[in-house]
């Protein structure tokens, strides 16, 4: 509990939101996925369709990595096969927003996403909480 007061946690916090606040990253990426809604067709299976998809799928790791870094936790080896799945599914996006000159709006977002990817496969938490001393007590039996 000590560690949702600490300067560590709000430092995150503070970051997190920052990063997606800034050069207003939250609209392209709303703009961007709802471009992609509005071109995939949901009856064919095409193209766009697995485009759309693989960009919400890495948009939801996103935001799991991004909570679970807030929050300190530890990755596993299940956690971290679904961040390479979708760093190797996030090349090709960025890559297009880069050629289209839309990556100066999400380069934070970005440069913190590269950062979260490192430090789960890293390990995750190196945080460890304070250990309060156990409580000693003296029983004494009488006969």
């Amino acid at each position: 509990m000590s560690y949702f007061k600490s300067a560590i946690f709000f430092s995150r916090l503070l970051l997190a939101f920052g990063v997606l606040v800034a050069n207003a990253s939250v609209y392209w990426i709303g703009r961007y996925i709802s471009m992609l809604y509005k071109e995939s067709r949901f009856q064919e299976f095409d193209g766009t369709t697995i485009w759309f998809l693989t960009a919400c799928f890495i948009l939801i790791v996103l935001v799991l990595m991004i909570f679970g870094w807030i929050l300190n936790c530890k990755s596993n080896f299940f956690f971290n096969t679904i961040i390479i799945i979708a760093t190797l599914c996030a090349i090709p996006h960025v890559i297009f927003s880069i050629i289209f000159l839309l990556g100066i709006f999400v380069l934070p977002l970005d440069i913190l996403a590269c950062y979260l990817v490192r430090w789960y496969l890293r390990g995750g938490a190196k945080y460890q909480p304070e250990v309060k001393p156990a409580l000693k007590m003296k029983i004494k039996l009488s006969h």
